[in-house]
Order: structure tokens, then sequence, then C-alpha cells
């Protein structure tokens, strides 16, 4: 399953996904693509690697479908009703971000039942406890530019305590406004 992360940070959000692939006890890849970008929206999921696929296969396809019906990019509202649905569908765990009405940053939390919960740090997947420790802890007032790193270092020490959670991650930030 492994672990993806949410942060809002001083002037936006930064989402982060190991690339860590298991199969029961064997590690399957190191390269499972985990992080979906979509113009001013991103969304990270764990779970099954077919089921991640799927997630972001889909949630692409309906991102871009409803971007050019509308002319306009998607906001968090509209973004996390949409992943809801497919977590719901495939069964994984997603963190969702994208822009408000008045431009501002928004992360969400998305569980397999399709429930969604905003909150400033959230985290998923099998090292989920771990990443919430450390994300709770850390200065959530750094700007965006400096998230890579941090969520980085997140990740890599969730890799220490989970075997399931790779060293290797992805990072997407998104600024306000």
């Amino acid at each position: 399953m492994g672990t993806v992360v949410g942060v809002r940070l001083g002037d936006g959000v930064a989402l982060a996904a190991d690339t860590r692939a298991t199969q029961g006890s064997s590690v399957r890849s190191e390269s499972l693509r985990k992080l979906f970008e979509f113009d001013a929206a991103g969304a990270v999921a764990a779970g099954e690697p077919s089921a991640i696929q799927t997630f972001g296969r889909k949630l692409d396809a309906e991102v871009r479908r409803r971007q050019t019906e509308q002319g306009t990019t998607i906001r968090i509202d509209p973004l996390a009703r949409l992943a809801s649905d497919l977590a719901s569908e495939t069964g994984v765990e997603a963190v969702v971000a994208a822009r408000d009405g008045d431009l501002v940053a928004h992360v969400r939390a998305i569980d397999s039942t399709g429930g969604e919960l905003e909150e400033e740090v959230v985290a998923q997947g099998t090292g989920a406890e771990f990443a919430l420790g450390q994300l709770e802890g850390m200065d959530r007032g750094i700007p965006v530019e400096e998230a890579p790193e941090t969520l980085e270092s997140v990740l890599e020490s969730v890799a220490e305590r989970d075997t399931e959670t790779g060293e290797e991650c992805t990072v997407w930030t998104l600024g306000d406004g």
C-alpha cells in the first residue's frame, strides 16, 4: 500500500507519495506512480497497485472532461467529490488538493469508502501513523518551495518503520492564488 501525505503550508499545499509497490511481503516495484497532476490540482493514492492506476486514470479522464466542458480549472469541492466516488469504487485511500473559488489551496483526505475530510495535515496508507506524527511536528509555515525536501525527509523516516513504504517519493506543490 505505501504512504501518501498532504499538508497545508504557509502559502499553499503539498502532496507526496512513496513509489513502492508491494504484494504481501514482497516488493514488486520501486517506481509505482501514485501522484497524479492536473493543471492546478493534484492527487495521491495508496492501495493495491492496479487500483491506484485505475483511480488515477479515471480521475485524470474525468478532470480533463470537466475542464474541457467548463473551460476552467477544477476547484477543490468538485475534485474531492470525484475522488470520493472513485476511491469508493476502487478501494484506494487518497489525498487531493486544489484551489477554492478564492484561489486558496486546500487538502482533502478521501478514505476507501468515499468519506471526505479537510485537514491541515493528512496521511493515508500503511505508514499514516508514523507520517502524521512527523507532519504535525513540522513547521507548516514554510513556503511551498521548501516542501519537497521536507516531505522527502518525512517519507524516508516513515520507510524506516513501515516496510510497505519506499524511501523514494514524488512531491507536488500548489501555491495560493
